[in-house]
């Protein structure tokens, strides 16, 4: 009876180890639908991510590449871009590097967002990159989202192996 009471306690002993280990508090990239209220939360494993949508007056690829500081504040690193057009930058700014590469424009930028807003419509084909896994921002939410709002938080998240589920 002891040795069964000790095998019992052991076993909720690591079970309970196993679970502490397993939750960890991470930087999380959040996709809220403004209409609805309802959020999805990714986890980033190198905090940083990448926001791609075709142009719609040019329908040309743009990529934005991010970074999310200490303080879960959206660092826009660098844009790259094929054409000059509406909303794309033209000219050399004061406070952004600019080169040329395989035909791409492609412009360093060191900018803040706390949040990016953004309306999602059927010809930009816009696209969230985090790790390596491309999520389709237009299917999110399933059909008819029309605004999202896009950020990064610390949330506790639960790992075990390559399995992680955001709590």
């Amino acid at each position: 009876m002891l040795r069964k009471t000790f095998l019992i306690l052991l076993s909720l002993l690591l079970i309970g180890l196993l679970f502490y280990t397993a939750i960890q508090e991470r930087t999380v990239i959040v996709i809220e639908d403004q209409e609805t209220g309802e959020s999805k939360a990714y986890v980033t494993n190198d905090r940083t991510f990448m926001l791609s949508y075709v142009h719609s007056v040019l329908l040309t690829p743009v990529d934005e590449y991010f970074s999310i500081d200490e303080n879960d504040i959206l660092m826009l690193q660098k844009t790259v871009y094929e054409s000059f057009g509406v909303g794309l930058p033209f000219e050399q700014i004061d406070d952004a590097d600019f080169e040329i590469v395989d035909n791409k424009f492609i412009l360093y930028l060191e900018r803040p967002f706390k949040s990016i807003h953004m309306i999602i419509s059927v010809i930009p084909d816009h696209t969230l990159t985090i790790d390596g896994e491309v999520i389709d921002l237009s299917n999110v939410f399933g059909d008819g989202t029309q605004l999202l709002e896009i950020y990064s938080e610390k949330k506790m998240i639960f790992r075990l192996g390559n399995y992680q589920y955001v709590l």
